[in-house]
């Protein structure tokens, strides 16, 4: 899959809306964070929000479970 798919997959999925930050994890993070987002849903997590906290190679995801919210990082090293 391209980068250009795989963009469009953040955009769609992961909600984020701006096509240059969706394109820039897709070329950060490959299909990583979309394969967690999935993960994550199968075991009853909702991602809520999705945002990158600087443009050093950073995306956050938010997620909850009933009443719990969690924020999951991802940064490429």
């Amino acid at each position: 899959m391209d980068v250009f798919e795989l963009a469009r997959r953040y955009h769609d999925e992961l909600s984020i809306k701006e096509p240059s930050m969706s394109t820039m994890a897709a070329e950060f993070f490959g299909d990583l964070g979309l394969k967690i987002a999935e993960f994550l849903k199968g075991e009853g997590y909702a991602v809520v929000n999705t945002k990158f906290v600087d443009y050093d190679k950073s995306l956050v995801l938010d997620i909850t479970k009933g009443e719990n919210i969690f924020e999951i990082t991802l940064r490429k090293s």
